[in-house]
């Protein structure tokens, strides 16, 4: 899997030379998307506020499972752990 741009990622709205300039996720000077349809700002500031949590929720949930394996074991609290590991699992694919 290659790298995704790093974050932080940012919006702005309307300054693109795209011909229907609509909100623009960007970060640095480089543009990463353009949203466009009903609710482009709303649809940027959410794309962006995924992007930037991404890497400081996963290193939460991993944090806590540790923590909470380390003091409880695995069986005590072992659908909660089926849980953090899901979601886990499913933020590092898509990373």
């Amino acid at each position: 899997m290659t790298e995704h741009t790093p974050t932080p990622w940012k919006t702005e709205g309307g300054t693109s030379d795209a011909p229907d300039p609509r909100w623009q996720i960007f970060t640095k000077n480089i543009i990463l998307a353009l949203t466009c349809g009903g609710n482009d700002e709303a649809n940027a500031d959410f794309i962006v506020l995924a992007a930037n949590a991404h890497a400081p929720l996963v290193a939460a949930c991993e944090k806590h499972k540790e923590t909470y394996i380390d003091t409880f074991g695995e069986d005590m609290w072992l659908q909660y752990y089926a849980d953090i590991e899901a979601a886990l699992n499913l933020a590092k694919e898509q990373s």
